[in-house]
């Protein structure tokens, strides 16, 4: 019953994040303000990440996981919230969506790798590995069906009544993550007590403990100074984090640049285009699930390296054809490689990561998952806008398939794991 809870809560505000993103971004297309204006808005959604995500990786490695997840979730609420309500003021002030993005992102911040870092509480430690992976199945499934649940909302009502449905979904999964019971016991502490003075200087739980022993918030370099340290002992988490990077800049034009494609240069309507869309769907559920049935497999970095690669190859084939079937067709086989990409680079990380340091390092990893597709998606809006949608996808899916190539060859440890 307690995991039953837990993937409802996951999949209802994994589903109305997914959903408020795109239509925060096709929202903003629909105002006149300056060029690349839903790029802007799209950066500002993750701005907050390289902002505060050591302090929200701390927040989710001291304090009570699920508590933190709900509190910042009601950012989220109250984001799609305000647009619903006061769609025509955001309309008549489209500046005012800057504001709103930077607050919805400072939920996103904590609520993504909280919501993964509160698997260890919730279910069992040897399927671990298996439930990130099914976590993150739910996460792109949301991510890659939102364009058409948003299209088919869309076609009968209202931007306003859009994100107040929103607001409901984020509102029914903060009651189901306050429900949630942890599975973890606390060590009785006359036991922690004998295992200090044991080795009270070697002991890891001695030195765990002396590093939360200060009740203040430690300071950025300090925990900055930990999440590297750790990474630069474990090159293959390093790697990985670098993967991360490299593969999701490719996510940014998608979001950002490829809806406008598909509705301005296709012709396409908002039912149609979510139609065309959706293929990333599919594919992102069809790659996790594959994640899934073999991830018992050695050498996942070997299948990561390589997927990374034929990922950049599908990107090349988005804008060429001018033709929705071939969007759609090459979307679905993104969406393949990204699945398979997206469920292995957070397993790979929750295996190796200590458990002091397990919410730090999810949030890194949150980071660079999201923080690289604002980057990239608001320079690809700009050169879109200059160049033309053709030149930006060939330009940008050429300097991808140079860099899986490069990080094939450069990335030994991570391919021999």
């Amino acid at each position: 019953m307690n995991q039953m809870i837990f993937y409802l809560a996951f999949a209802f505000g994994t589903f109305a994040s997914s959903c408020f993103l795109y239509s925060i971004v096709i929202f903003s297309q629909t105002l006149t303000v300056i060029k690349g204006f839903s790029g802007i808005v799209f950066f500002f959604l993750f701005l907050p990440f390289p902002l505060f995500f050591l302090y929200t990786g701390y927040l989710l490695d001291r304090y009570s996981k699920k508590w933190v997840v709900v509190c910042f979730q009601f950012f989220l609420f109250l984001s799609a919230l305000l647009l619903g309500a006061f769609t025509n003021l955001f309309e008549t002030y489209p500046y005012l969506l800057l504001p709103l993005a930077f607050i919805n992102g400072i939920g996103m911040t904590t609520v993504l790798p909280g919501r993964m870092a509160l698997l260890r509480e919730v279910m069992e430690s040897h399927k671990l590995v298996f439930h990130t992976i099914a976590g993150n199945l739910l996460l792109i499934f949301s991510f890659g069906m939102s364009p058409l649940a948003v299209g088919w909302i869309r076609e009968f009502e209202t931007y306003s009544q859009l994100f107040l449905v929103l607001a409901g979904l984020h509102a029914i999964s903060m009651f189901a993550f306050t429900l949630l019971r942890s599975k973890i016991k606390e060590i009785d502490s006359t036991t922690l007590q004998v295992r200090n003075r044991t080795n009270p200087k070697t002991n890891p739980i001695h030195q765990v403990n002396q590093t939360f022993d200060n009740s203040e918030i430690p300071s950025l370099s300090g925990s900055l100074r930990l999440v590297l340290d750790f990474l630069k002992a474990d090159p293959v988490s390093r790697q990985v984090m670098w993967i991360a990077v490299f593969s999701m800049l490719a996510l940014g034009p998608i979001q950002v640049v490829l809806p406008q494609y598909v509705k301005q240069e296709l012709g396409l309507g908002e039912l149609a285009r979510g139609s065309v869309l959706v293929f990333l769907g599919p594919g992102l559920f069809l790659g996790g699930i594959l994640t899934i049935l073999f991830h018992h497999l050695e050498r996942k970095g070997l299948v990561l390296l390589s997927v990374f690669a034929f990922s950049s190859v599908f990107f090349l084939g988005f804008i060429p054809f001018y033709d929705a079937r071939a969007t759609s067709f090459f979307l679905f086989c993104f969406g393949v490689s990204g699945g398979i990409l997206s469920s292995l680079m957070p397993a790979i990380l929750q295996k190796r990561a200590d458990d002091a340091l397990r919410g730090r390092i999810l949030s890194l990893y949150t980071v660079c998952f999201q923080f690289t597709p604002a980057v990239s998606g608001f320079f690809a809006s700009v050169l879109r806008d200059h160049t033309g949608s053709f030149w930006t996808f060939i330009g940008l899916g050429l300097s991808f398939l140079l860099i899986s190539l490069f990080s094939f060859l450069r990335y030994t440890e991570l391919r021999e794991s």
